[in-house]
């Protein structure tokens, strides 16, 4: 006698939401706040009934489904999954590449639906060291290659960071595109040609010229 398969176990409440709130997010890239509640119904596969039971209208359920995915735990995810046995130049490329492709993801899903009040969304604090859970990360990966920077490895993750975040911001790059590997050929070499020379050299070339020592 065949067994009749198990009913699948029915979503709780905040299983339900969370993945309501994923559902839509593809539907507000494709059309911003004009997404209707038949659209996501369809995407999340439950009656518009089901939706309206768990959000109270339609604009609550697109502010916390942005809000769920500006949390940034995607980001923190990938990064955690660069092996840390790469050499500092690929660690860092990696890490801008990552940086980038959330920067574009972000900006295109606010321009999509509207950016609205500056206090509407939690996303407005991303950028700041003691919020953003990616810094940590980013300084386990550099913590390794610590011999070979300049700076301690928390400055190095911030500069990563700001500087991957404002050649990537459409309105701070002009509308310059930067890749991956731009960006982390400034942050390891600069722009000038050779290495930047020691800050004691200086005081070494005073101490040996012939001046002091005729």
């Amino acid at each position: 006698m065949t067994e009749k398969p198990s009913r699948a176990k029915p979503l709780s409440r905040d299983e339900r939401r969370a993945a309501i709130m994923d559902a839509i997010l593809p539907l507000l890239l494709e059309h911003g706040r004009a997404v209707t509640s038949r659209q996501i119904a369809e995407a999340a596969g439950v009656a518009e009934g089901t939706v309206y039971s768990v959000f109270d209208d339609k604009e609550a359920l697109i502010d916390a489904a942005v809000e769920r995915h500006m949390e940034l735990t995607s980001i923190v995810e990938a990064i955690s999954t660069i092996p840390g046995d790469l050499s500092l130049d690929s660690t860092i490329e990696a890490i801008v590449e990552l940086v980038q492709h959330r920067v574009r993801e972000m900006f295109t899903l606010m321009a999509a639906i509207g950016f609205g009040p500056p206090d509407r969304h939690k996303a407005r604090r991303i950028g700041q060291p003691d919020e953003d859970p990616v810094i940590p990360r980013v300084v386990a990966l550099l913590e390794p290659h610590r011999a070979e920077l300049r700076v301690a490895p928390r400055r190095a993750a911030n500069l990563i960071r700001l500087t991957t975040l404002s050649m990537t911001h459409p309105i701070l790059s002009e509308g310059e595109v930067f890749t991956a590997r731009d960006i982390a050929d400034l942050l390891l070499h600069g722009i000038t040609v050779g290495h930047r020379p020691e800050t004691t050299a200086p005081a070494a070339v005073a101490t040996s010229s012939p001046l002091t020592t005729a």
